[in-house]
């Protein structure tokens, strides 16, 4: 399950969970993928538990909590 919403410069992203390195279920990741500018690199930050714990959390979250996230994020290597 994803989540669009717009930051603070009404730029649109999408916030989705996915596994951790390798594919393994431990450190989870939630992503956010900038729909206004495919040329924006994605983004990220680790979510605590496992890939669904993350999905859970993501589907709780409303914008603010989402905008908040994005700017702690980093660019995915």
């Amino acid at each position: 399950m994803s989540q669009t919403f717009t930051d603070e410069n009404l730029i649109a992203w999408e916030a989705f969970a996915t596994s951790g390195d390798f594919g393994f279920a431990e450190r989870p990741r939630i992503v956010f993928n900038c729909l206004s500018n495919p040329d924006v690199p994605a983004r990220y930050v680790e979510a605590p538990g496992d890939e669904a714990d993350a999905e859970a959390e993501l589907g709780s979250y409303d914008e603010h909590q989402l905008r908040d996230l994005l700017a702690r994020s980093q660019p995915v290597d």
